[in-house]
């Protein structure tokens, strides 16, 4: 019990107790100094956004639950790991790893959701196996986590952690301690209760448990190899921005969202790279438009030539700019076509014309290739020519808007090409892809969907393991599906170009031979990710180190802020060139991490306490101990172990 007011202010009436009475509070010295009330500490809580551990070190034993007690010993002895409570603090989350008894067997690991009640036993509620048909050989440091805000998912890490046990197998399996194997599964939570689409399945499917709905029961996985000097795991920025994840492959940056969407939702889904060019946002600007019998763009972003081939309406769920960007690319290809000679009379030329007016459906919305005017006529003051204006590049374009006034209109001239967007650069790599939940194996092969664009390979099943189904790129969904974009930065790349255009000493440079790269800032405000690019490289000493003509290896930080709406990337800083002198790469690394460290001190600002980055690892068991408690801080619970 905490003092009276009175006994608090000191007042007249107010007989101070003995040190340590009144609920542990003491208003007056004693032995070990002045002790604040409780509740003046936390009002200091709201203040310096800090809560000191301390504070409460113990908790009263009616809001601490022993794990024995609500949780059947046939559980703890079929080795189930417990990692904490969900962000909700409706769940606590588990998990078991099994191998079979020789050392060369793979590692299977499953998932599990209980249901938390203080006052009656856990209640199992959902239950998945992560990284789908993956060869695991040794144990994984596994860490699961939750967005600050998107409750609808958790996403598991799982870091091959190389322990001296599995280094005789890890040899044996071709593998050395130059790479590191990582695995990702994003899992969807379970639904508190059934929403109408997990009733329908579940009368489709009657006494199948792991029978949901899309949004409540897909799954994720994907895996990637990493190398010297092995990337940081940064959860507090890696997923700071809701629905996306940036994964640090060693050699790029990809980010990459998922989520789930209703039927008819189309532009108003995207969560990457949001700008959209003439070059299409699934293709490199400046690479060569497709052929006539290839498939255009993912999600009907690209145009289809002129032969008739990839043509199409436009889809009734696009916006009017992505149909007016449509129409102004195919236009593109058919003043291309012009430009090699006229179409004969009465030939293809012609029968596109006739093809084209049989598929507009009316709605004002036209297809991939836009229909030729009639001869060019001149125009009159205030009207504008037929594609998208004047263009000031051409001497014989119709006058417009802009034409001096009391100039007679120029004698009608070939088109126009229209002055196109400022192209996005070419390093700008944007995929989308869309998939359905549907009963049976996925019709469509998987050759027909790879890229070498899609930086990570991702295998999307639902619970009980089955593959979803790929949407085809125009192919319309009839109910939810699930979306995965990847942005992706290459690191090289943009060393390089920093290197040429930003740096000082770009003229003593001659190589860079390694480099590592940590996340210090993420804004989901305005999709900003900032990086700093750590670099070993070797470079001729500056002109005023007299007789020095061979290259040295110095170290370096290049500072880069990265756009995820556009893809693009600015440099923030360039370090100056600090000569290495009998250091080993360990020790440079280590160094660079340090001042990240720093760097990501002094920017840090405490989050609000529910925008946080919930985070439970295996951490204790890899450390040979166990956790003492799980702890619940929103709600004050606490699982004792």
């Amino acid at each position: 019990m905490a003092p009276s007011s009175k006994s608090e202010r000191g007042g007249p009436g107010g007989k101070r107790g003995p040190a340590g009475a009144a609920g542990g509070s003491s208003t007056g010295p004693g032995p070990r100094g002045r002790r604040e009330h409780v509740v003046r500490q936390l009002d200091r809580v709201k203040i310096s956004g800090q809560l000191s551990p301390r504070l409460f070190r113990k908790l009263p034993p009616r809001v601490c639950v022993s794990l024995k007690s609500i949780v059947d010993e046939d559980f703890l002895y079929a080795g189930h790991i417990f990692l904490g409570f969900s962000k909700c603090g409706r769940y606590v989350l588990s998990y078991t790893s099994n191998s079979g008894d020789d050392d060369f067997s793979f590692y299977i690991y499953h998932l599990y959701w209980w249901e938390f009640n203080v006052h009656s036993k856990l209640k199992l509620v959902r239950q998945v196996r992560l990284f789908q048909d993956e060869e695991i050989y040794s144990d994984l440091y596994l860490t699961v986590c939750e967005w600050p805000s998107d409750s609808s998912k958790v996403i598991v890490f799982g870091f091959n952690t190389r322990s001296a046990n599995g280094l005789l197998v890890n040899m044996m399996m071709m593998s050395d301690e130059n790479h590191r194997d990582i695995y990702i599964s994003a899992v969807a939570m379970p639904p508190p209760r059934h929403c109408p689409g997990c009733r329908d399945m579940a009368l489709a499917h009657p006494g199948d448990r792991q029978a949901h709905c899309l949004r409540h029961g897909f799954m994720l996985h994907t895996k990637y190899q990493v190398v010297y000097p092995f990337p940081t795991f940064q959860p507090a920025f890696q997923l700071k921005k809701d629905q996306v994840v940036l994964l640090n492959t060693s050699y790029s940056l990809v980010a990459c969202a998922v989520a789930v969407h209703a039927a008819g939702d189309s532009s108003s889904c995207q969560i990457l790279y949001e700008r959209r060019s003439a070059a299409g946002p699934g293709r490199r600007a400046g690479s060569v438009p497709p052929r006539p019998e290839e498939p255009g763009e993912r999600e009907g972003a690209g145009a289809a030539g002129p032969g008739g081939a990839g043509r199409g309406r436009a889809g009734p769920g696009l916006s009017p700019a992505v149909a007016k960007a449509k129409e102004f690319v195919a236009d593109i290809f058919r003043r291309a076509k012009e430009a090699t000679g006229p179409a004969p009379a009465g030939g293809a030329g012609e029968e596109e014309e006739e093809e084209e007016e049989e598929e507009d459906d009316g709605s004002g919305t036209a297809g991939f290739e836009c229909r030729s005017p009639p001869a060019p006529a001149p125009a009159t003051p205030g009207s504008a020519p037929a594609v998208s204006g004047r263009c000031p590049l051409h001497p014989a374009s119709p006058r417009g808007e802009g034409s001096p006034a009391g100039e007679p209109p120029p004698a009608p001239g070939p088109p126009c090409t229209p002055p196109a967007p400022p192209p996005e650069p070419g390093y700008v790599n944007y995929t989308k892809l869309r998939y359905v939940l549907e009963p049976g194996e996925p019709t469509a092969p998987e050759e027909e969907y790879e890229d070498d664009k899609i930086s990570l390979p991702f295998v999307v099943t639902d619970l009980r393991g089955r593959s979803l189904k790929p949407l085809k790129e125009r192919a319309t969904a009839q109910g939810q599906y699930l979306t995965v974009e990847q942005l992706t930065l290459d690191f090289e790349y943009v060393i390089n170009e920093v290197i040429r255009n930003d740096a000082a000493w770009s003229r003593q440079f001659c190589s860079f031979s390694d480099y590592d790269i940590v996340i210090l800032e993420v804004c989901p405000e305005t999709n900003q990710v900032v990086i700093n690019i750590g670099l070993l490289l070797l470079a001729f000493p500056s002109p005023e180190e007299e007789g020095q003509l061979r290259p040295k290896t110095y170290h370096t930080s290049l500072k880069v802020a990265w756009d995820l709406n556009t893809g693009t990337f600015v440099t923030v800083s360039v370090g100056d060139l600090a000569e290495v002198k009998g250091q080993t790469s360990g020790s440079v690394w280590s160094s660079h991490r340090k001042g990240c460290v720093d760097t990501v001190m002094r920017w840090l600002v405490p989050e609000s306490s529910g925008r946080y980055v919930n985070r439970m690892t295996n951490e204790a068991l890899h450390k040979g101990c166990s956790l003492k408690v799980l702890a619940d801080n929103e709600r004050y619970t606490w699982i004792v172990l």
